[in-house]
């Protein structure tokens, strides 16, 4: 920048516009105080900038650039990580906790503050919100902003709760679930899912699916280590199953080892049939030729360990090779009631096993309404009961709660679960929540496509009507809606006034 000289209500509207490196960029990174201009001064009224204390810069001014950094934590807490400043309501310890004693000393002997961590650091009032009671509102309430709540809705279904510590929402997913039930039975959609049932054997779950008829908690009943767990193969063989899975193994290697001999590594085949990977062939050609036409009484351990695991990921709906007929599948139901009858009390918490008149905890939000799996082949069926779900959940009024648990979806190291779209998104939802008098945004939604970007623009416009805005555009196009915009070229403003007086070849 060079002889730049601007100046501006902070209630404007500013539009920048210019080409890339041209100084646009480190026009608004000066402002927000992120680089020191070598000479001159920036100010606020009769306040220097450069002399104000980053209590008030954190407060008063928000930026985002192109590459928000996002932390470790939920979708939540990086959202209101711009709120949290000082320590405003402290933990209470019961008498005799040594803990927050142990980090006052640890704090003391690093030279660190004593605040504690634990404290609630949130202030809500700069949101526009009492407590948090009613955070959430002014949180979701920035979400259509920035076109991410559809995102957040998605986390939220693929999303778990604890119902003893949210029972508000696990009743309510229950209402849905029977709403759902309801709508499926009275409309032509009802053959695109197979409902959950204990009696029946549910063609479109897996052979492990269909013994557990749960969703297993921890690793004890994990699908890569099921074939190695102790009590399962106790059922299956007190059930007399394990020979018909044997010969049902040996069926599947034998057509896999067929049909796959001369496929190329990544052929469409391996994901259809994705229980055998291409370099598992060799493993279990050998496996066959070791064992022949014997049964598994002749085999060792280990090669019916892997026969019998070679069923467990098996989905008669969905690879269509015909070994579960009717008998075997009622030889699995008996060996499922067995399974769950004689649960030994150290795994009782190793499963939570599906109960229509229950709210499945280990299981997502999605899956406590569905209550049951799509069926195979069906075109269009998870869109199509998508919707329903969706038109259910608004009917209950119940959107804003799947939100509440899509925010709580962890976005990982550097946010890397997201995309780089959300995480722009996020990041000019974080700068929007804390209600700044400047919000200063330096090409925040550059990876978006252009028709997204003039959207949410607008929108911010609209949102913060009567507040400061300082907006690095991508391009002169961009600049409908400004009270005034300003083109900098080669570190200089060549151009400023409204955008119906912007010269054409301003830039």
């Amino acid at each position: 920048l060079d002889g730049v000289s601007l100046r501006f209500d902070i209630n404007e509207h500013i539009a920048v516009s210019g080409p890339p490196g041209g100084g646009k960029s480190q026009l608004a990174l000066a402002l927000a105080r992120l680089l020191e201009p070598s000479s001159g001064q920036i100010t606020i009224g009769e306040q220097d900038l450069s002399e104000l204390p980053e209590a008030v810069i954190g407060r008063r001014l928000g930026y985002v650039g192109q590459d928000p950094y996002l932390f470790n934590m939920s979708l939540r807490d990086n959202l209101l990580y711009g709120l949290k400043h000082v320590p405003r309501n402290a933990v209470s310890y019961r008498e005799g906790d040594k803990r927050r004693w142990f980090d006052i000393v640890e704090a003391r002997r690093s030279g660190n503050p004593e605040f504690d961590i634990a404290d609630d650091w949130i202030d809500y009032e700069a949101a526009g919100a009492t407590g948090p009671e009613d955070i959430n509102e002014k949180l979701i309430a920035v979400l259509p902003l920035v076109e991410l709540e559809e995102d957040v809705y998605q986390f939220g279904l693929r999303g778990t709760i604890d119902p003893e510590q949210q029972p508000r929402i696990a009743a309510a997913v229950m209402e849905a679930r029977r709403a759902l039930r309801s709508r499926l039975a009275d409309s032509n959609v009802g053959n695109l899912v197979e409902p959950f049932d204990r009696n029946r054997y549910n063609k479109n779950m897996s052979v492990a699916e269909n013994l557990l008829f749960g969703t297993p908690v921890g690793p004890a009943f994990a699908a890569e280590r099921l074939s190695e767990n102790a009590y399962l193969w106790s059922v299956l063989e007190s059930q007399g199953l394990v020979p018909a899975l044997f010969d049902v193994g040996r069926q599947i290697a034998e057509t896999m080892v067929e049909l796959f001999a001369d496929l190329p590594p990544g052929h469409e085949f391996f994901e259809q049939f994705s229980f055998i990977g291409a370099d598992e062939l060799p493993e279990y050609r050998a496996l066959l030729g070791r064992i022949g036409k014997a049964g598994p009484e002749r085999a060792s351990q280990k090669d019916r360990a892997l026969l019998v695991g070679l069923t467990f990921p098996y989905v008669e709906a969905r690879h269509r090779l015909g070994v579960i007929g009717p008998e075997m599948e009622a030889r699995v139901l008996a060996a499922r009631h067995a399974f769950a009858e004689g649960l030994p009390t150290e795994l009782a918490g190793a499963i939570e096993f599906y109960d229509e008149t229950r709210y499945n905890a280990a299981a997502s939000l999605q899956d406590n309404i569905l209550f049951g799996r799509l069926v195979y082949g069906q075109a269009q069926a998870a869109a199509i009961i998508g919707r329903l779900i969706s038109e259910v959940l608004d009917g209950l009024g119940l959107q804003h709660r799947v939100l509440e648990v899509g925010l709580d979806f962890p976005v990982g190291n550097a946010g890397k679960r997201l995309t780089a779209a959300q995480r722009q998104k996020v990041g000019l939802a974080r700068a929007l929540l804390k209600r700044p008098d400047l919000l200063i945004v330096n090409e925040a939604t550059a990876v978006l496509d252009a028709a997204s970007q003039a959207r949410i623009l607008a929108a911010v416009l609209k949102a913060r009507a009567g507040q400061g805005v300082f907006w690095v555009v991508p391009d002169k196009h961009a600049v409908d809606g400004f009270d005034r915009v300003i083109v900098v070229r080669d570190g200089r403003i060549v151009h400023q006034g409204r955008p119906d007086e912007l010269d054409p070849a301003a830039e």
